[in-house]
């Protein structure tokens, strides 16, 4: 388990264990960029339909909307990386024709980040940031549902240890992540 470091960065994870040091080498940009593309790339998705087709509000851009949660979550590379490795598994797991709503990558965004948090530290305070951080535009039922939904297109498979968070940024160098020892 990879565990955010004391400090207030979102630039650095460490585990207690002495685990090795997660960095970006310089911003968070490529590992959103790639996060984005990722997701955008799943499934097709149905066009935006009206104003009505949604909850509250309409769902920003997915990039916009990947960046605003990351910045004000605090979320940290670990995160990020854990994140990912539950989206490639998502896809493995996911028909070849599945098709999606205006909003799925969005939700799907949210689940992996949800459960890479609850993850990696059970704590609540993180994840009750992006419950807030996302209340303008999903209920927290809504939220849960995806959680659900997540877990069980990829059979609960939630376990990531440090050798695959590091296998995945050495098999993705674009998304500019250290792992030092």
């Amino acid at each position: 388990m990879v565990v955010p470091s004391a400090s207030s960065s979102t630039a650095s994870t460490t585990s207690s264990t002495g685990s090795p040091t997660l960095d970006f080498y310089h911003s968070p940009e490529p590992a959103l960029t790639f996060l984005v593309k990722k997701i955008d790339g799943l499934l097709d998705c149905s066009p935006y339909q009206s104003p009505t087709y949604h909850q509250r509000h309409r769902v920003p851009s997915l990039k916009n909307f990947v960046r605003q949660v990351y910045v004000k979550c605090r979320l940290s590379p670990a995160i990020l990386v854990i994140a990912l490795i539950y989206i490639h598994r998502l896809q493995q797991e996911l028909p070849l024709d599945s098709k999606g709503d205006y909003d799925t990558p969005h939700k799907i965004f949210l689940a992996a980040i949800v459960l890479a948090c609850k993850f990696n530290d059970d704590s609540k305070s993180q994840v009750q940031a992006i419950y807030r951080c996302v209340s303008v535009v999903y209920t927290n039922i809504e939220l849960n549902e995806m959680e659900r939904s997540f877990l069980g297109v990829v059979n609960y498979d939630l376990y990531v240890d440090m050798k695959q968070v590091a296998d995945f940024i050495q098999e993705h160098p674009t998304l500019e992540l250290n792992c030092e020892d």
